[in-house]
C-alpha cells in the first residue's frame, strides 16, 4: 500500500521535484535535505504523533518507508535541526503548488479565504 501512495504522491504533486527546490542550509550535509523532508512528510502520512515514534519505524521497518524517504533515515534530532534552520520560504512554494493542484484536480472548492480539504484514505499502519 505504502509504494502505491509513494507513486500517487509522485505522480500526481511532483514530489520528487518539489523536493529539489529545496534549499540546504547545512554546509557539508550527510544526509540529504528530501529525506529529511520526506521522514517529516511521512510521519504524517503515516500518523505518527512525534519525531521520536517516526524514528522507531524508520529504523525497525525501513523498507517500508524506503519510497519517501530513501536509503539513509535521518535520526529526529537531525530532523529537528535541520527544520529549524530552513528557510521557509520553498516550503510557502510547496505549499502554493500543492494547493494549485488540488484545486485544478477539484478537490478544493471556491469558498472564500479559508480553503479546506478533506482526505480519505487508508490507514497504513495501525497501532
Amino acid at each position: 500500500m505504502m509504494v502505491r501512495f509513494c507513486a500517487y504522491v509522485d505522480k500526481v504533486f511532483r514530489f520528487s521535484s518539489l523536493l529539489k527546490t529545496l534549499h540546504e542550509p547545512r554546509l557539508i550535509p550527510v544526509i540529504p535535505i528530501g529525506s529529511i523532508f520526506s521522514s517529516a512528510f511521512a510521519m504524517f502520512a503515516t500518523a505518527r504523533g512525534s519525531l521520536h515514534g517516526m524514528e522507531k519505524d524508520l529504523v525497525r521497518i525501513p523498507a517500508r518507508l524506503r519510497g519517501i524517504v530513501g536509503p539513509h533515515a535521518p535520526s529526529s534530532d537531525t530532523i529537528g535541526r535541520v527544520f529549524a534552520t530552513m528557510d521557509p520560504e520553498p516550503l510557502r512554494q510547496m505549499l502554493r503548488s500543492v494547493h494549485h493542484r488540488l484545486r485544478r484536480n477539484k478537490a478544493l472548492l471556491d469558498g472564500g479565504e479559508w480553503k479546506i480539504a478533506a482526505v480519505d484514505g487508508h490507514e497504513f499502519f495501525s497501532q
